[in-house]
C-alpha cells in the first residue's frame, strides 16, 4: 500500500519547521497523506534554494479572523494565486518565486487558440511577475518557468514516468535535447522532476535506465532515490 512509504506526522514536523509555525497547525500542510506528501515536495524544492545559497521569504495570505498572515497550501487546481502561501528567492541579484499548484501555458499555446493551452503544476518556480489579478484559469506565460516538479503519492510504473516524458515535452522540450554530458553546463535550478512517495516497478526502472541512458536534462525520485529529506 502507498501509505506504507509516509510517515505523515513525521513530514508534517519537518513542515512546520520548515514554514516557521506552531507544531498544532498540522492542518496546514494537507489531512490526506496525498497532501502532505506534496507538501513536502514543495517543501524540499524550497530547500533546496536555501541550501544552495538563496535567500528565501515566506509569503502567506492574510487570515480574515486572526488578521494575521497564515500559512494556506493550495492542494487544487482551482483558486486565486494570491489566496495562497509562496515563497521568493534571490541569489545574485536574480530573484524567483515558488508556488504550489500554479498553472502554466504550454510553449506551444498561442492566443489564438480557441482553447487555453496550460497545465496546472504540483511545482512551479518562475521569473516573478503581479498575479494579483489572476483568476482559477489563468496561466502565466510559457517563457517565464524556470523549472518544475511534480508529486505522486504512489509507486509508479513505465507510464507514469512516460507522462512525465511527455509534460516535459509539452512544457520544456529543450530539456530532451539538452542532453548531460561531461560538458554539460547545469542550470542554476534543479532540473524538472517527477517525486513518487514509493518505489518504482521493474518497467518503470527500466524506463528510468533509458532516461538516464538519453542523458535528458530531468530527474526521477523515488523512496530509493530520495530529493531531500533535511530539514533545519
Amino acid at each position: 500500500m502507498p501509505n506504507a512509504y509516509i510517515d505523515q506526522e513525521a513530514l508534517k514536523q519537518q513542515l512546520a519547521g520548515l514554514f516557521n509555525t506552531e507544531k498544532d497547525k498540522f492542518a496546514y500542510f494537507g489531512n490526506r497523506v496525498n497532501q502532505t506528501f506534496e507538501a513536502f515536495v514543495f517543501a524540499s524544492v524550497i530547500k533546496w534554494y536555501q541550501d544552495h545559497g538563496w535567500q528565501t521569504t515566506f509569503h502567506h495570505p492574510m487570515d480574515p479572523s486572526t488578521k494575521q498572515p497564515t500559512p494556506k497550501l493550495k492542494f487544487s487546481t482551482q483558486g486565486r494565486p494570491d489566496g495562497y502561501s509562496y515563497i521568493s528567492a534571490i541569489k545574485d541579484g536574480e530573484e524567483v518565486e515558488i508556488r504550489h499548484q500554479l498553472r502554466v501555458a504550454t510553449v506551444k499555446h498561442r492566443e489564438r487558440n480557441r482553447h487555453p493551452a496550460n497545465i496546472c503544476l504540483d511545482v512551479a518556480v518562475f521569473k516573478p511577475m503581479d498575479l494579483s489579478c489572476f483568476k482559477t484559469y489563468n496561466a502565466i506565460p510559457n517563457d517565464k518557468l524556470l523549472t518544475f516538479a511534480e508529486a505522486k503519492h504512489m509507486s509508479a510504473y513505465a507510464e507514469l514516468l512516460a507522462s512525465f516524458v511527455g509534460l516535459v515535452h509539452e512544457l520544456q522540450p529543450f530539456r530532451l535535447k539538452q542532453v548531460r554530458v561531461k560538458t554539460f553546463s547545469p542550470s542554476k535550478h534543479p532540473a524538472p522532476f517527477l517525486y513518487v512517495s514509493g518505489m518504482l516497478y521493474s518497467t518503470a526502472e527500466g524506463l528510468k535506465e533509458t532516461i538516464e541512458r538519453r542523458k535528458f536534462d530531468i530527474d526521477i525520485y523515488s523512496n530509493m532515490n530520495q530529493f531531500t529529506l533535511r530539514f533545519k
